[in-house]
């Protein structure tokens, strides 16, 4: 062994191998940013990088309807009935038939029959009187000349009972009800008509009855 050989190495004995000593790996110093080195074009980092998860913004919630409360009975009470909206029609409906008023009707000398639905003024020749303007005219053929003009009134009330007025006739107006004695009915004092009734004017005589 030389010299060269003993300087400062010692050599084992046979089978026994030194243990190697642990080096402390020194801890990398902080790389500022400025010596931070990018990679080439087309090489990949593999390294794994905490990202900031985004943030989810809450949606506004849409809005919920009341809730809806049926109201229940006590034990032993009625259940109300459910209220039903009503549908309104427009459509024009036929109303239930009426039952038609009787009317009066008039039975002349010669079998003539007519029917009273409004005031009638008798007579030979019957004029109009500002007292019924609506009234209608009824002249009756009398040969003798015993009924005047304008001889009486027969007046339909709005109730649908028939009143006879004497309008200041010559001969005079009668009524009467088969065998009674007939009852004269003065001018301003008119008298109710029944049905069955006779009404004279002069000796012209008409027959009242319902119809």
């Amino acid at each position: 062994m030389s010299d060269r050989d003993d300087d400062g190495f010692v050599v084992p004995p046979p089978g026994i191998s030194p243990q190697p000593t642990a080096r402390e790996t020194p801890a990398p110093e902080p790389v500022d940013e400025v010596d931070m080195i990018s990679l080439p074009p087309g090489l990949v980092d593999s390294a794994t990088y905490r990202v900031q998860a985004p943030r989810v913004q809450k949606l506004p919630e849409t809005a919920k309807p009341a809730p809806t409360f049926v109201p229940t009975a006590a034990p032993g009470m009625p259940v109300p009935a459910p209220v039903i909206e009503s549908v309104v029609d427009d459509a024009t409906r036929a109303s239930v038939d009426r039952k038609v008023a009787e009317s009066w009707r008039l039975t002349l000398p010669h079998g003539e029959q007519v029917l009273v639905e409004q005031t009638i003024l008798l007579g030979r020749d019957p004029a109009h009187n500002a007292r019924w303007p609506g009234a209608a005219l009824l002249p009756v053929i009398d040969s003798a000349k015993t009924v005047s003009k304008t001889h009486a009134a027969l007046e339909l009330t709005a109730s649908g009972q028939l009143v006879v007025h004497d309008l200041d006739s010559t001969n005079g107006v009668y009524l009467g009800y088969g065998d009674e004695d007939e009852m004269t009915v003065e001018p301003g004092e008119p008298a109710l008509v029944e049905p069955g009734a006779s009404l004279s004017l002069g000796e012209f005589t008409v027959a009242v009855e319902r119809s």
